[in-house]
């Protein structure tokens, strides 16, 4: 699989400059990064799919790749995603979130539902309260603590531990290629790119988990577009049990369980995502009305 043949470019959109990757022709598959992550994140899928769909995989706003705006609420998150497609002239397309990500994606359908002929949700926020106790400190810790933070995280030698948080994201972190890692780590290594993260977190993050605002469990059933919720089994992020209720919800809903991911599936069980993936996308599975049977689900793994 090469890399080399994805191209990264740059649009205008609402007056951001925005970095965005682009390979292939066909139906548009359009890849949300989360946090603490970014659209470069995702080279390998958007070479993946080159050969049969024209994959995108866009820069959020204060993400590095694509200019800070003042408002990072979900709303904003979400308008920007529907003039980005605006801007090249697309109407819909086959939408796959990440983290934070698909959040922001699932809520781009509930609002724009005939955007989007097929969902994917990677690993989700928004699917229950419950987050990872390191999630819920940072985003009660002060101010000063954040300002302190941040600052060590830009000294010489920052991106180091900016790659070892990484990796405690993922079960398998030596599935990722070297490359990979450091691409991601001095990618984050930037004032912008961590206030956006940290900000995202303290919106959307309080002292009891994920705020009620920002959870859309109850709005799954208005989801009618397929949907393939993808989930590592052993991800401390969000727990896998979020998946499976979700699941339960979607009217027309599948599950993927990676029986060794981690919160960052894509990465570190690429193989296994790849094989859920490729035949959702490419309609070849079915997903029927739910039925409330457990013939939905499948694992993958080790």
């Amino acid at each position: 699989m090469r890399t080399d043949t994805v191209d990264e470019r740059r649009v205008l959109v609402r007056g951001l400059s925005t970095s965005y990757l682009e390979a292939g022709v066909g139906p548009v598959l359009l890849l949300v990064h989360g946090n603490l992550t970014t659209f470069r994140s995702w080279r390998r899928i958007v070479a993946q799919f080159q050969s049969t769909h024209r994959v995108l995989a866009v820069s959020l706003p204060g993400y590095g790749g694509t200019s800070p705006q003042p408002d990072v609420e979900l709303d904003s998150m979400v308008s920007f995603l529907a003039d980005f497609l605006d801007v090249l002239s697309i109407d819909e397309a086959i939408v796959l979130g990440h983290s934070s990500g698909g959040l922001i994606a699932a809520t781009f359908a509930l609002r724009n539902p005939g955007r989007v002929t097929r969902l994917v949700l990677a690993d989700s926020a928004g699917l229950g309260r419950a987050v990872t106790p390191f999630a819920v400190a940072a985003a009660l810790a002060p101010t000063w603590v954040e300002n302190v933070v941040i600052s060590a995280l830009l000294l010489p030698g920052g991106n180091i531990a900016l790659a070892l948080l990484g990796a405690l994201q993922l079960r398998r972190p030596w599935r990722v290629s070297l490359r990979e890692s450091v691409e991601q780590s001095l990618a984050l290594q930037a004032r912008t790119v961590l206030f956006t993260s940290y900000r995202t977190v303290r919106m959307a993050i309080g002292p009891a988990g994920q705020r009620p605002r920002y959870n859309i469990v109850d709005r799954l059933g208005e989801l009618r577009m397929p949907t393939l919720v993808i989930w590592g089994v052993t991800d401390d992020v969000f727990p896998v049990w979020q998946a499976v209720r979700a699941v339960r919800k979607l009217p027309r809903g599948r599950l993927a369980l990676l029986i060794g991911g981690g919160h960052i599936g894509f990465l570190d069980s690429h193989v296994e995502f790849i094989d859920f993936l490729s035949p959702f996308i490419r309609d070849e599975l079915d997903v029927p009305p739910n039925e409330g049977d457990d013939d939905r689900v499948t694992e993958r793994g080790w």
